[in-house]
């Protein structure tokens, strides 16, 4: 008997996330159920094929739970001792509502508050994406913070028009123009430092444990999500961000120790920065080496031990490789390839 593609991925989250499918398929309250949690079942769901599992019960369900976070920028009225959903949670939580969405799965309206938006805490007075200043120097940590306020404008314009209008918010290519001064004309990466000094030393430090190359193309791929789901291209400075993201690419068979977002972060950047979408075939190549290394990851290591966080991104990173490949099937997945971006806005 043949087993469906996405059978492991169902038998994964059944065994090792059961609250966090019931909350989707059964709409099923979770009180102890990490936000993330919640978002990362939406997308993997998405990514196998599956979305068809949700029904309107559990699109509620999803979004009755993320309201029980004070979602950054104030956009609900939450209680006031409930957790904060910081920058890149609550665009991954909005480009979960998005997806649930597209499939014409219904939510009670309003979706946001109707006063209280506090936007001003997420950009500045020339609409420029805000981040705390102390990190500065670490690009792929306050990528967060500058693509994920830009997605997040771009879920509210999408989701709640009318409120992004009345509430005052920024344009999505305002936001992008502005964010454009925090990119390196040389390098086509995020230049928020203002020490040269201590960026050297920042990266010493980092390659300890990590490849900074690849930290900061992982960096710039946040705003440039929201540049590539506008279509706002090219991207400033492209052509050495493309041979920045090809080098990077050639850590294998994953970019760390194993497949999750950084993979995708690369592969998409490679795809959407190239110079046409005709790719050379090397880089063809290492798309369809990632597609068969981690669909083997996958078989044996699809585990308790492999964090569900991982998934989407492990996926995605499959997905993004058949767009550069210009399959008409993802054949691990045995589906037409996602290009999760355009859906979402964030991942």
């Amino acid at each position: 008997m043949t087993v469906a593609p996405h059978r492991r991925f169902l038998d994964y989250l059944e065994e090792h996330h059961h609250s966090a499918l019931e909350l989707l398929v059964k709409g099923r309250p979770a009180p102890n159920l990490a936000l993330q949690d919640a978002c990362d079942v939406v997308y993997t769901l998405e990514l196998i094929g599956q979305t068809g599992l949700i029904g309107p019960d559990g699109a509620q369900a999803f979004w009755d739970h993320a309201r029980r976070w004070r979602l950054a920028g104030g956009l609900n009225a939450a209680a006031p001792d409930a957790p904060s959903a910081n920058v890149h949670l609550t665009a991954y939580a909005l480009g979960a509502l998005r997806l649930l969405l597209s499939h014409d799965l219904l939510v009670a309206r309003p979706l946001f508050a109707v006063d209280g938006w506090k936007i001003s805490d997420l950009l500045d007075a020339d609409a420029r994406p805000k981040w705390p200043k102390k990190w500065s120097h670490h690009s792929w940590r306050v990528s967060h913070w500058i693509g994920g306020s830009a997605s997040i404008v771009l879920s509210l314009w999408a989701l709640d028009p009318a409120g992004a209008e009345r509430r005052g918010v920024p344009a999505v290519d305002s936001v992008l123009k502005a964010a454009d001064s925090l990119i390196d004309p040389r390098t086509g990466l995020l230049k928020c430092y203002k020490s040269d000094l201590v960026q050297k030393g920042f990266r010493a430090l980092y390659r300890l444990r990590h490849d900074p190359d690849a930290g900061d193309v992982g960096g710039i791929v946040h705003l440039h999500w929201v540049n590539y789901a506008t279509g706002r291209l090219p991207y400033k400075a492209a052509a050495p961000l493309f041979e920045r993201s090809v080098a990077v690419s050639h850590n294998q068979p994953f970019i760390e120790a194993a497949p999750y977002c950084l993979d995708f972060d690369i592969v998409q950047i490679i795809r959407t920065s190239a110079d046409g979408p005709d790719l050379p075939d090397q880089q063809k190549a290492r798309a369809a080496a990632f597609i068969d290394d981690i669909a083997r990851f996958f078989e044996t290591h699809l585990n308790g031990g492999y964090a569900l966080h991982k998934l989407p991104g492990a996926l995605a990173t499959q997905h993004e490789a058949a767009l550069i490949l210009g399959q008409a099937e993802l054949a691990p997945l045995g589906i037409a390839p996602i290009d999760i971006i355009k859906r979402a806005g964030w991942i």
